[in-house]
């Protein structure tokens, strides 16, 4: 017997699946379990949410009982080859530049991107590209990818994780078992990705050349270089539209992927001008009276943040941040120049507001008040950047709905 863990989007598709194949199954979650639940369970899988602490947890080690995730459990049922995605910002950008760059071999793209893994396994999949957070990757064991990449490492999910030292553990934990069949992407440019210990070929991302030694893809002009042991290849980016040196960075990682996949230079080049900005990424809203609306509602912590105020270069950003504070430091935001002024909302605006001691901050109570006193204050070429750099549990759903709305108050100020 199996216990699923969750009764969301995860626990759903992992139910639809074992009751189509007659595997025996319960689901449960904080509503309706109690200990009794587990008499005849041989293994318990949770879905991504539920943390490390969780009583379950405690239950399962008293009882003898396997705990995992539902990563852990797809992986052990596929029969393919699998590119797994992680890192603290990123991951559903350079998930969808991959599959991009692998359209012709159809894969599942999935994880964390939006369909849980198990779904692959049903569709009989032979490829899949997994966007993967830290959660779902502490509840594998045997998980083991063809390929994996690690974009970047910065304090997050402190409220699930607890300590930084676990977040990265978790990170760490998706190479673990790869070996040099294996590759991994890893950011040259991070320190402790650079001397992370893994066993897997090692190919890396720069925003500088790389030095004699290492293999992998650096930046320089309007082209990436890709760079062996023996031979260094030039790849035209020119065609590429995204803002920022982070999404080089992903466009960079997700290169070195489409060539360990065995995908020419050549079709790379060609599909590079395809490539999209996901919703609530940076993404252009509208130009009112010479003012510039950008929605990030996608980022969740101060390094993305960080990112999308430094894509806009030299010119004014009004900054709109705040929601459930995750962990990190927003007094970094000071040693930006072009920043004007600061609106911070939700739970922990006070909280963030402290961290604030160089730039005009002004805590609102509503996301629709931010917005409005933002525009009141912009003058013709600034930038009005909403890029909350929390989670958006306290005054919404998720962080689409966080960026429906704010769309919706820009379109209301005409």
């Amino acid at each position: 017997m199996i216990l699923l863990y969750g009764k969301g989007k995860t626990g759903k598709e992992l139910s639809l699946f074992m009751e189509k194949h007659n595997i025996p199954f319960i689901i449960k979650d904080d509503s309706d379990f109690s200990e009794d639940d587990l008499k005849d369970v041989k293994t318990i899988i949770v879905s991504p949410g539920i943390p490390f602490y969780h009583p379950v947890y405690r239950l399962a080690k008293k009882r003898d009982i396997e705990v995992i995730g539902d990563v852990e459990y797809a992986y052990r049922l596929f029969r393919g080859h699998i590119i797994a995605i992680t890192g603290t910002d990123g991951k559903s950008t350079t998930t969808s530049f991959v599959a991009e760059f692998l359209k012709n071999r159809e894969p599942f793209v999935g994880g964390n991107y939006g369909t849980p893994f198990i779904k692959a396994v049903e569709e009989k999949k032979k490829l899949a590209v997994l966007e993967l957070s830290s959660f779902q990757i502490y509840s594998t064991k045997t998980f083991k990818p063809n390929i994996g990449v690690l974009l970047n490492i910065e304090t997050d999910h402190l409220d699930w994780h607890k300590r930084r030292a676990h977040y990265l553990l978790s990170k760490y934990r998706m190479f673990k078992r790869m070996d040099k069949k294996n590759v991994a992407v890893l950011n040259f440019d991070q320190e402790l990705i650079r001397k992370a210990k893994i066993q897997a070929k090692k190919l890396f991302f720069s925003v500088n050349r790389l030095p004699e030694g290492y293999e992998g893809v650096y930046y320089c002009g309007n082209s990436i270089f890709y760079k062996t042991r023996k031979t260094v290849q030039r790849i035209d980016i020119s065609d590429f539209r995204l803002k920022g040196i982070h999404n080089i960075q992903n466009l960079m990682a997700s290169v070195l992927v489409a060539l360990a996949s065995g995908i020419p230079i050549e079709e790379i080049e060609r599909k590079i001008s395809d490539l999209k900005s996901l919703p609530y990424r940076v993404q252009f809203v509208k130009k009112i009276n010479g003012v510039e609306f950008y929605n990030d509602s996608k980022s969740t912590t101060v390094q993305s943040v960080r990112k999308a105020v430094e894509s806009f270069g030299k010119r004014k950003v009004i900054l709109i941040i705040g929601g459930i504070y995750k962990g990190g430091d927003f007094s970094v935001l000071d040693s930006y120049s072009n920043i004007k002024k600061i609106y911070i909302i939700g739970k922990d605006r006070r909280n963030i507001r402290s961290m604030i001691r160089k730039h005009p901050a002004f805590m609102r109570n509503s996301l629709k008040e931010a917005v409005k006193d933002a525009f009141k204050n912009a003058e013709e070429g600034d930038v009005i950047l909403f890029s909350p750099g929390c989670s958006s549990f306290d005054m919404f759903r998720n962080y689409i709905e966080r960026g429906e709305k704010f769309n919706q108050i820009v379109e209301s100020l005409e």
